[in-house]
């Protein structure tokens, strides 16, 4: 059962991603702008989940070459560079998410200025959160 569940959800959810797309442009201005736009999001997302996931379950895989991106997974030195890319994207995230805000703070302001510092404190929350998960697994 669950095996059939796996392999048809990607093909039910790429069929309901045409169905919403085209049902986005059928209604066309019947419906709200907002509501047009939530339907074209929702479909596009179904799409690219169902084309995924599609696409894998037509990719086989031996059972040795599994084995062998397992051990790859849990080897030590990838975890360290996993680690380390890890950190590094966190700082460059973080120098981007300034950089915006700035430029928002100087040409907007008001209350993108006030959503974009609530996701700069979130990123910073969210890296302090990861660290402490880390080390106790560690």
């Amino acid at each position: 059962m669950k095996n059939w569940f796996k392999k048809t959800v990607p093909f039910v959810m790429f069929a309901a991603a045409w169905a919403l797309i085209l049902a986005a442009f059928l209604l066309g201005e019947r419906v709200p702008k907002q509501i047009s736009l939530a339907l074209f999001t929702l479909g596009g997302l179904l799409l690219g989940f169902g084309a995924v996931g599609i696409a894998l379950s037509r990719i086989h895989v031996s059972p040795e070459l599994l084995k062998e991106y397992e051990r790859g997974e849990k080897d030590e030195r990838n975890v360290a560079i996993r680690e380390k890319a890890a950190m590094s994207s966190w700082y460059w995230t973080l120098y981007m998410l300034w950089a915006v805000f700035m430029a928002i703070q100087i040409f907007v302001g008001g209350l993108w200025g006030v959503a974009i510092s609530v996701v700069i404190v979130l990123h910073c929350a969210f890296y302090m959160v990861n660290i402490h998960r880390w080390n106790k697994k560690l």
